[in-house]
């Protein structure tokens, strides 16, 4: 056997009765199912499209975070916008969560995921009616909420 093979044989048997190191609790196989799937949802985006610029808000979910490392993670359009703590900060306050993001011109996909139920949430919206959201905790999930929602005029 040459060295290189014995190398080889001797780092495969180091590495034989170690357990990986333990992931993200929060992290359930529900959880991974719907990051992956969010690469489907991804909308392409031509470099004529419009985008507006607007505002996520996350509210934490006070009644349901028991442990300390609760998050949110958004995802607009299938792109991840970001992971966001949601259980109380060491000073004992709650965290505020918000993001700008520049939309695609008219509907676009949010998708929340919260460890606190262990599920996800989705609005379709849409930035010709509203460019301001909130994602606000209800008894048993989240709402999403549009703030200053232009309604159309139908009377024209």
């Amino acid at each position: 056997m040459t060295r290189v093979a014995a190398a080889l044989v001797l780092a495969a048997l180091a590495g034989c009765g170690k357990s990986e190191p333990a992931g993200d609790p929060l992290e359930t196989e529900a959880y991974r199912q719907w990051k992956g799937s969010q690469y489907m949802r991804r909308l392409p985006a031509a470099n004529f499209a419009t985008t507006t610029p607007g505002r996520v808000e996350i509210l934490p979910p006070r009644e349901r975070s028991k442990n300390p490392g609760d998050f949110c993670e958004v995802y607009v359009n299938g792109e991840k916008v970001g992971r966001f703590n949601t259980a109380h900060l060491p000073d004992g306050s709650w965290p505020v969560n918000y993001f700008e993001f520049t939309f695609l011109t008219g509907p676009n996909t949010l998708d929340l995921w919260d460890t606190t139920t262990n599920r996800y949430y989705r609005e379709s919206v849409d930035t010709r009616q509203c460019v301001q959201f909130q994602c606000a905790p209800t008894a048993d999930g989240y709402e999403f909420k549009w703030i200053n929602r232009k309604v159309p005029d139908l009377d024209k």
